[in-house]
This record gives C-alpha cells, structure tokens and sequence, in this order.
C-alpha cells in the first residue's frame, strides 16, 4: 500500500490528480481527513475515479444514494453520510461522468458555499465564546502576544511548566479558530464565485 499527502481546496484538481495516479498504477483505496490518501498498486488503465459532493443525514438515504451509483457500475470508494465528498470508480463506457451537466456542477458549488458558510458561523461563535467578543489585538497574526508573561515572570519550578503549558492551549484555543475562519472564509468566497459564474452560463444558455 502506498500513502501520499496532500491537500487540496479544488475538487475538480482533486479529481484530475486521483485519475493522474490511476494512470500510473495507483489506485485509491481510502482518504482520510488529514489529507492522507491510500493506494494500492494496481494497472486500472480502464477504469475512471469520479468525486461528488452529497449532504446525506441518514443511513437510509446513503445506502440509497449509493444503490443508485453501484447499479450503473460505480463502486464507492470513500465518504460518509452528514456533509462529505463521495469518491467512485467504474470502468470506462463512455457514460463516466457523475457531474454530466452545468446545473450538476452548479448544485455541487452551491452545496459546498452552504457547508462552508456553516462553518464559518460555527468558527465565529467559537471564537466570541472563548474571547468573549472578537478581539482584534496583534495576537491574531504574533501568537505569542496571546501569552501573559508577567505572571510568568514571577513562578518557577512545576507552577512555571504548569501554567507555561496552559498558557499555550489558551493561546491555541485563542489564534487558531480565528486563523481557520480566514481560511474557511477564503473557501466559501472561492466555491461561491464559481457557483455564480456557472449560474451565470446557465442564465445565458437559457436566453439563447
């Protein structure tokens, strides 16, 4: 079994990368949330990796969503049902795509500008409760300003190692959940632009 890490924030790049490494020999058996993707070795030049994006909240509707692929020769490699990204593989028929049209494309982008959105609103109640209200002090971009040394100062011995340590979860706690909200931030702006410009080409194709 072979791991690459990498981590990406364009599904469709993501997909060309997996199909890449299916030309090559590789496989994809398992990803996880970290980024991790597993591989085995395997020649599947007939084959195609497709991804979709799907809100599923029961067992029952994922066992049916997944009914619906397998009966067309889709295999379903990862995913899970709540918000999450479905990988599939299937033999090459000339019917391979999952996303065949526009507006399927442009439900897919929606769909993540919604589920990043709710994390953004997530993050931003986080951050007010551990901060009380969004503290726009230097600490956000120099983390270390997110310490108090002055009572550090003043210890020594196991109380310094104590508190030494608890100050760098307060300050974890502090700076990361604001740092992850620019991100997140950036991801919804990035998935929201494209649900547009799709929308757009769909509102043109309907005048002509």
């Amino acid at each position: 079994m072979v791991r690459k890490y990498r981590w990406f924030i364009d599904f469709e790049r993501e997909e060309k990368w997996l199909n890449d490494n299916l030309q090559k020999g590789y496989t994809l058996i398992a990803k996880n949330m970290f980024g991790v993707y597993h591989f085995v070795e395997m020649q599947n030049s007939m084959k195609i990796l497709r991804l979709d994006f799907q809100r599923i909240k029961s067992a029952h509707n994922f066992e049916s969503y997944k009914s619906q692929f397998e009966e067309v020769g889709w295999k379903h490699i990862d995913g899970k049902k709540g918000n999450s990204f479905h990988y599939w593989i299937k033999e090459k028929n000339g019917n391979d795509k999952i996303l065949s049209d526009k507006q399927s494309f442009n439900s897919v982008y929606a769909k993540l500008s919604s589920h990043y959105a709710t994390l953004m609103l997530i993050l931003l109640c986080l951050i007010m409760f551990v901060n009380q209200t969004i503290d726009p002090n230097p600490f956000i971009l120099n983390p270390l300003k997110a310490i108090n040394y002055t009572n550090l100062l003043s210890m020594n011995g196991f109380e310094f190692v104590f508190f030494s340590a608890w100050s760098i979860v307060i300050m974890i706690f502090r700076v990361v959940p604001i740092w992850l909200l620019f991100f997140i931030a950036f991801m919804w702006l990035k998935q929201f632009l494209k649900y547009k410009k799709v929308e757009k080409i769909l509102i043109l194709d309907k005048e002509k």
